[in-house]
């Protein structure tokens, strides 16, 4: 049971597809009870703000995506105060490819590649700052 929680059901599948212990991860979120994880995917309780960040490291969830979902979800009239400040520090084609990559990988963009993707995302950038001749 979720009661409704976006949060709680995206934690739930990330923690049962992890191959994790929930004692483990609660460790490595910095949980003083491993009921905590429990009481998160019920939603019974509320991820706190300063654990959003080593949850999504432990789950290898993008921070920025579970971050704007919890305060979405949590805290929506801040959300809406605050989004538009942090969504305008990029560009419309920036934000557009930021997102499709985040949603190709499904998770922290460097750290969900294999060692052959950051070799080939390396060169990606590095054709992006190399001049092209117009012919």
């Amino acid at each position: 049971m979720h009661n409704g929680s976006n949060v709680a059901t995206l934690l739930t599948s990330r923690i049962e597809t992890s191959g994790q212990l929930q004692k483990d991860i609660a460790e490595k979120v910095g949980f003083e009870k491993p009921n905590m994880i429990t009481m998160v995917k019920q939603g019974k309780t509320r991820l706190p703000i300063d654990k959003i960040g080593p949850m999504a490291q432990a789950l290898e969830i993008d921070p920025v995506a579970l971050f704007a979902m919890c305060m979405t979800e949590y805290h929506p009239s801040t959300w809406k105060a605050i989004a538009p400040f942090l969504e305008s520090a990029m560009t419309a084609d920036e934000r557009r490819m930021l997102g499709a990559i985040r949603s190709a990988v499904g998770g922290p963009i460097v750290t969900a590649m294999s060692d052959d993707a950051k070799e080939h995302f390396d060169r990606f950038l590095l054709a992006l700052r190399t001049p092209k001749t117009i012919k």
